[in-house]
């Protein structure tokens, strides 16, 4: 998993990756944050500790995930990672061949955010119908994209959809109102 935001987003990035794991859809995760801010808000290392630390402290099944998490992180079954593309002002198209063979290893590569988003498919006015598979065919493995729509960029919709939605009058594309989430396995 690629982390976007820290915060208020890597606390359901942690909760999905805790649920990934009770449940046996991964017998193991790497989380990869950036090694420092290509934005403010970006997450790093220090921002997972701390809110694994918030969730640890919390009552409830906040701290019991938070516990499975930490338990996860000392046997390796969740690991966290860095590397210096993620602060890069490159598509993903052009990642480094040590970052490529790590993500073609991977059984999903899960990208989120929607910088994430455009570094994937490509930051462009795309058509809104344009494959989202043909956009990342260059992925060295499957690949999901998780993201709430900030930009216009926005591929692999359908005809109907993309018509409901440009019909509805409201700045859908860049409010932050819409989300979407795509796969290509």
């Amino acid at each position: 998993m690629v982390a976007d935001n820290a915060g208020r987003e890597l606390i359901p990035d942690l909760i999905l990756i805790d649920h990934l794991l009770l449940h046996r859809h991964a017998e193991r995760i790497v989380l990869h944050v950036k090694p420092y801010p290509y934005y403010v808000s970006d997450a790093m290392t220090a921002d997972v500790v701390d809110c694994l630390r918030r969730l640890v402290e919390a009552p409830g099944e906040a701290g019991r995930i938070g516990r499975r998490l930490w338990d996860a992180m000392a046997t390796g079954r969740l690991e966290v990672r860095t590397h210096p593309f993620f602060c890069a002002p490159l598509p993903y198209e052009e990642m480094p061949g040590d970052l490529r063979a790590e993500l073609a290893a991977a059984t999903l590569t899960i990208l989120k955010g929607d910088l994430n988003y455009r570094r994937l498919v490509g930051d462009r006015m795309w058509d809104a119908t344009t494959s989202f598979a043909d956009r990342t065919a260059y992925f060295p493995g499957a690949v999901a994209a998780l993201r709430t729509l900030k930009s216009d960029v926005v591929v692999g919709l359908e005809q109907k959809t993309l018509e409901a939605l440009e019909r509805s009058g409201a700045a859908w594309r860049t409010s932050g109102t819409h989300a979407l989430i795509q796969v290509r396995a």
